[in-house]
């Protein structure tokens, strides 16, 4: 028998340059490998060619069109001046996380003022959120604490420089573009001499002589969108903005339209999505969901339904914990704030009532782009995915070639009023009924199949709380974290509606707790430095009232301060003590549930459960009676 073979090793036949160019376009976890062959591997890598080999692999592992990570991260973890190595370090575990199909994730609520929330978008390089709200105005608010750095009021409120409530925003580095009445646009600039942080100030005013529906900004460039059969694209970088293409498209646009450096997508509803070039104006063909042959679909997760009763212990959370459940910190790491869902080939079922949304001709909304991919979000939950819709214009048969087309089960209620989508780094975003999913593509940005998909598929629900589910109204991903808007429970007080305001005094009455749209952020960023954030602490609880001989209701009861808001500790103990049987103990992962207690007993059995408990009473009481002599 012959001896195996044994190859020479490359490091010791090969030039260095060679080398040094295979292992450009090695992956940084093979280079960690490399790194434990020999002594004489770990040298060429780690010591002699340290830089040069890292700062190719951090080059090669960046999403393609992205320039910097720095500018579309929430945490920082690539800032300051760091080796490549730890970089590619970085990255690799940041990209790790992503693609396990039940993530870990650090939450973050941000409440602004006492409004919902209606648009909002981060501002990575300023560290500011922009927002708008259901009942107007705009509003700056600083990243990292939270506190508000300026604002416009709301047209409710004022005659002047303001906001319309509903207002559509759209930004892009510096300069805020939202609706008026009357078909206009109001540019806004930040960053003017004399302008304080987070200050905007108005350079243009945009008329339009239609009724205009939907607007975008990117690339330099706004693009408009008219019902009334025409389109409209402006130079954001010229003082003032000019006009420099009036476009002729077909009628009845949706409003919903995305770009790219050259060209337009225009949502057309039922006719699904019309491209235009930017300069030119030229149709260049549609994209119809239509004509896909491949389709999958996704059942909703398997997570336990909480009765109506469990509703009620978001509002006892949020009593208990005061004021400090609306301040705005960042929580410990979970892997409960994502749950894995799975992409299975085929459609649903098809649904026996000939009126369901699935069987009706469907109308196709928000639609995005990210380099080669186009995504579109439908009515009837369906999610258009087109690896490459520049090949896909070509015809019908390349159409079919390049896309994919997933089913969910789904409603519709909720698609006017949100209906959004975020497409990045093979992944795709969208809300189906009271959750919202994110859905991971493989390397060639078609859906994947199967137990062990490159990228996890997983879900986030849109309320903290049951039963207090409202649309989503801006969602996005980003390339380290995962931003919507969000429903909660948190302290009304009266104040201005600006986050970070003086609270009133105690003798200004009780704060209110009221539902509002916040923007939750879930990061998923590695924690470098190994330090735990501290998870809210538990507001002050009230002494038991029995102990210090007073009742629930006692007139001589003194409000509990609760930072600087005047609460009744009546009301903390009786909510506490109406939710005590609602919670159960957190598991192992940190997923906390809530259960019914008389879910499950028939009516005999809780009538004997009520007459034991009565008998218990008497006895308590006589201290005599049995439970055989109770009555019946």
């Amino acid at each position: 028998m012959s001896e195996p073979e044994h190859l020479a090793d490359p490091l010791s036949v090969l030039p260095p340059e060679v080398v040094l160019r295979i292992l450009e376009f090695t992956p940084a976890s093979a280079l960690a490998s490399l790194t434990a062959v020999s002594k004489a591997w770990h040298q060429f890598i780690d010591v002699t060619h340290q830089q040069a080999i890292y700062a190719a692999a951090l080059k090669n592992n960046q999403p393609s069109g992205r320039s910097s990570p720095t500018n579309t991260t929430f945490s920082k973890l690539f800032e300051g001046a760091l080796p490549c190595k730890e970089l590619c370090k970085r990255y690799a575990l940041l990209t790790r996380n992503w693609a396990e199909s039940r993530p870990s994730a650090r939450e973050s609520v941000l409440q602004v003022g006492n409004e919902f929330i209606w648009r909002f978008r981060p501002d990575f390089k300023r560290r500011i959120f922009i927002s708008t709200s259901h009942g107007g105005g705009l509003y700056v608010t600083d990243m990292d604490t939270g506190l508000s750095l300026w604002n416009l009021p709301s047209t409710l409120d004022s005659g002047g420089d303001a906001v319309r409530p509903f207002a559509h925003l759209e930004y892009q580095d510096g300069m805020a573009v939202f609706d008026r009445e009357g078909d206009a646009l109001e540019v806004w600039q930040a960053d003017l001499e004399g302008a304080k942080r987070g200050e905007f100030r108005r350079i243009a005013i945009l008329d339009h002589d239609c009724q205009t529906r939907g607007f975008q900004l990117s690339y330099g460039t706004l693009c408009v969108v008219s019902t009334e059969g025409q389109g409209f694209v402006y130079d954001m970088t010229q003082r003032p903005p000019q006009l420099t293409t009036h476009l002729d498209i077909e009628y009845d646009a949706v409003g919903h339209l995305d770009q790219s450096q050259d060209v337009v997508i225009y949502s057309m509803g039922p006719k699904g999505y019309h491209v235009h070039d930017k300069k030119s104006g030229e149709f260049l063909g549609e994209l119809q969901p239509s004509l896909c042959t491949e389709v999958y679909h996704i059942r909703p997760p398997a997570v336990p339904h909480p009765s109506p009763r469990a509703a009620f212990a978001g509002f006892a959370d949020a009593v208990r914990q005061g004021t400090s459940r609306s301040s705005y910190r960042e929580g410990v790491s979970r892997k409960d704030h994502l749950v894995p869902i799975k992409v299975e080939r085929g459609p649903l079922p098809t649904p026996n009532d000939p009126e369901h949304i699935r069987n009706r001709d469907d109308e196709w909304g928000a639609g995005m782009l990210d380099g080669d991919l186009f995504t579109g979000f439908s009515r009837a939950g369906r999610v258009f995915v087109c690896s490459n819709w520049r090949k896909a214009l070509k015809s019908s048969v390349s159409m079919a070639a390049h896309s994919d087309l997933i089913e969910c089960d789904s409603n519709g209620r909720g698609f006017d009023l949100g209906g959004w989508l975020s497409v990045r780094n093979h992944r795709v975003m969208f809300e189906i009924q009271d959750r919202v999913y994110v859905v991971g593509l493989d390397d060639k940005d078609r859906v994947q199949v199967g137990d062990r998909p490159a990228r996890g598929s997983f879900s986030l629900v849109t309320s903290s709380v049951v039963h207090l589910n409202v649309p989503v109204s801006f969602m996005a991903l980003y390339d380290d974290a995962i931003m919507t808007t969000h429903t909660t429970i948190a302290w009304r007080q009266s104040l201005p509606h600006l986050p970070g305001a003086t609270p009133p005094a105690p003798e200004q009455g009780p704060a209110r707790i009221f539902p509002v749209k916040a923007v939750r952020v879930l990061n998923l960023a590695p924690k470098i430095d190994g330090d735990t954030p501290d998870s809210n602490p538990d507001a002050n609880e009230s002494d038991d009232s029995t102990a210090t001989g007073r009742g629930l209701w006692g007139s001589d009861q003194a409000t509990l301060p609760l930072d600087g808001v005047a609460v009744s500790p009546a009301l903390v103990e009786l909510i506490t003590m109406l939710d005590e049987d609602l919670e159960d103990e957190e598991g192992d992962e940190g997923i906390v549930t809530f259960t019914d207690p008389f879910e499950g007993e028939s009516e005999v059995d809780s009538e004997w459960e009520d007459v034991e408990d009565d008998g218990e009473g008497e006895e308590d009481l006589q201290g005599g009676q049995s439970h055989g002599d109770a009555p019946v």
